[in-house]
């Protein structure tokens, strides 16, 4: 009886390993280099190298990077009030604790707003606003059309969740 515990043990342990690694099936297993950040973008996510982003053309959807040097993100975030937020145009929606996925606190922002696509026609994108990082903040922006955010949020959020500061 305690070899059969000990069996299932190892299993479920070797489950719990393999799962979070598959969790993220979609996205590319490749990190990609922006400007000192590196992120396993989603599949289909092409490099724009001159802009510092990641981006599909085909549903308006892109993720910009940057670092804010010398000034921890929870300092930054602590100023991320509704007020400031809806004095820059956005909606906001929620605001959620997270973990990177090399172990790093994060907060993500979830908000809205209005824009217009390549016609000129208006609709509502989503923005979701990620910092992290130690010394400084690592300060990621996705912005995607409300429309399809069921299909592209997880994505998004997984692939986000995996940026990293280049050593």
């Amino acid at each position: 009886m305690k070899r059969i515990l000990h069996i299932l043990f190892a299993i479920a342990f070797a489950l719990a390993a393999i799962l979070p690694a598959n969790a993220q099936n979609d996205t590319i297993v490749q990190r990609v280099k922006l400007h000192g950040i590196s992120i396993i973008p989603p599949k289909h996510f092409e490099h724009d190298s001159s802009s510092n982003r990641i981006f599909h053309q085909g549903t308006m959807t892109s993720i910009q990077i940057h670092i804010v040097t010398n000034r921890n993100f929870k300092r930054i975030t602590s100023a991320i009030t509704d007020k400031y937020m809806q004095a820059q145009g956005l909606e906001p929606i929620d605001k959620q604790a997270t973990t990177m996925q090399d172990g790093n606190e994060a907060i993500i922002y979830r908000s809205r707003f209005k824009s217009n696509d390549a016609n000129g026609n208006e609709m509502y994108f989503i923005r979701l606003m990620l910092f992290t990082g130690k010394e400084s903040t690592i300060w990621a922006t996705a912005d995607f059309p409300e429309c399809i955010a069921k299909q592209i949020e997880a994505p998004i959020t997984n692939s986000i969740k995996t940026i990293q500061q280049e050593q």
